[in-house]
């Protein structure tokens, strides 16, 4: 189950780099943002998410009567997956988003200036500024997407980064009253709602926010009905 969450994760960090490495001026740099490429750097993200949580299994218990299965018991594994969930899952991901988004925004105007540039000095026709502001909402709708992407991300993740660091600490509490267990139970409850939140909620995030990609979902179900 980690081994999925760590993948969809990865994949979308790896995504916005692919983008910056799309929207950049750099030929160098621009040869990464190749299907072949991507195709290898998938298989690569899944061989290793399939690798590095094997410590769950070994540390995996379940103790009776605690009203919740799959917590990490072992103080120190219990610690260790915590750190090691949170800095993979919930530190190192935003933060490459974050930087990538900012990068490919900042490649985006270098280039609508350049655009610019090249209108003002070849005195364009209307076709041309025209073709130029396509591109331009196009640059907009894309750096949207992708920003609002990763502003939920960072939402719905960070409950359960919180739960499973705050697990890991009272793991060997004793005499828990139970008024602190339900409140733990719907505590761990609600975090993995948002982590299950997450992979399905791209689809509406992106109709709600580019219009581009509304409208070519209208033609795509409109050219299926007929």
């Amino acid at each position: 189950m980690q081994s999925s969450f760590m993948m969809t994760r990865w994949m979308i960090t790896i995504a916005c780099i692919d983008r910056y490495a799309l929207s950049s001026r750099n030929a160098r740099l621009r040869r990464f943002a190749q299907v072949h490429i991507a195709r290898r750097v998938v298989i690569l993200i899944i061989c290793i998410w399939l690798i590095l949580p094997i410590h769950t299994i070994v540390f995996y218990e379940i103790r009776p009567g605690a009203g919740v299965c799959a917590i990490v018991y072992n103080r120190a594994a219990a610690l260790y997956h915590s750190i090691y969930t949170i800095i993979t899952g919930g530190i190192l991901p935003p933060t490459i988003m974050i930087t990538s988004i900012l990068l490919i925004r900042r490649n985006l105007a270098v280039k609508r200036d350049l655009r610019e540039q090249q209108i003002n000095v070849s005195n364009s026709t209307t076709q041309q500024t025209a073709h130029t502001r396509i591109q331009r909402t196009r640059d907009q709708n894309a750096l949207a997407m992708l920003f609002i992407q990763v502003t939920v991300y960072c939402f719905v993740q960070a409950p359960q980064l919180l739960y499973t660091l705050y697990a890991a600490i009272v793991s060997n509490v004793p005499d828990k009253s139970p008024d602190r267990l339900a409140i733990e139970r719907f505590s761990f409850f609600f975090a993995e709602l948002c982590v299950y939140l997450f992979p399905v909620t791209a689809f509406y995030l992106y109709i709600l926010v580019s219009r581009s990609f509304r409208a070519e979902l209208f033609s795509i179900v409109n050219t299926s009905i007929r």
